[in-house]
């Protein structure tokens, strides 16, 4: 075990979980400093001297490693992970064939391509998503959000098979819907203030997509919406 994450850990100022179920916009969230995942990568970043342009991990057995020296720091199970790592078509092929799962690829695509030339206008006058302005604007939600609303949907129907969370996979799977329906919310009111007379159609038809999703949401996971993601759903002293 890193023996840095492990004093990191026992911070009181640390809120168990937090990122979890976060949306990992690190760079707009006000809890980075009670975040163990955020400083455990700062500091893990520090001691693989990476320089400020370069990537956290070089491989995918570097970003698993580290993910598993989290946990142990946290005192957590990496189940989901371990099962992914053994049987990851098992897992895979039944979510990805899911109607939701289809219905937030869509999503995706057609976010894709109608706000592709705003994204590249954002690429290009930023290192990266996030600034010093005090928030992200309509066109930078979506685009954050467009790929990660199919991620978590993805992992909240792959984690019952995985057995993540607890010994059925409820709670991760909960716990992923429930950071799905608070994309779909922030992507749907970024989509509104984006509307225009030339765009009025293509937008309304990915409000009705992101619409499906939430009732497909709270069909498939009716208990998704009461759940409560400490520190981001609720304070914390």
């Amino acid at each position: 075990m890193n023996p840095q994450f492990l004093a990191i850990a026992k911070d009181p100022a640390i809120i168990p979980g937090v990122y979890h179920y976060c949306d990992e916009w690190c760079d707009y969230c006000a809890l980075t400093t009670r975040c163990l995942e955020y400083r455990c990568t700062t500091e893990f970043r520090r001691q693989q001297r990476r320089s400020p342009g370069d990537p956290t991990f070089l491989s995918t057995e570097e970003a698993i490693a580290f993910t598993r020296e989290v946990a142990a720091a946290e005192g957590t199970r990496t189940d989901g992970l371990d099962a992914l790592l053994a049987r990851p078509r098992a897992l895979s092929n039944p979510a990805a064939s899911h109607p939701l799962a289809r219905m937030a690829w869509e999503y995706a695509i057609g976010a894709s391509e109608l706000m592709m030339p705003a994204w590249i206008e954002i690429l290009k006058n930023c290192e990266g998503l996030g600034s010093s302005a005090p928030g992200p604007g309509p066109d930078e939600i979506v685009m954050w959000y467009h790929l990660r609303i199919y991620m978590k949907i993805f992992r909240a129907l792959a984690a019952p098979a995985s057995g993540a969370g607890d010994a059925s996979g409820t709670g991760e799977a909960v716990g992923c819907a429930k950071l799905a329906l608070v994309s779909v919310q922030r992507s749907r009111s970024a989509l509104r203030l984006l509307r225009s007379a030339g765009n009025g159609a293509a937008v309304d038809a990915l409000i009705a997509r992101l619409d499906a999703l939430e009732s497909g949401l709270d069909a498939h996971f009716p208990e998704a919406r009461a759940f409560v993601r400490v520190g981001l759903d609720c304070a914390v002293a």
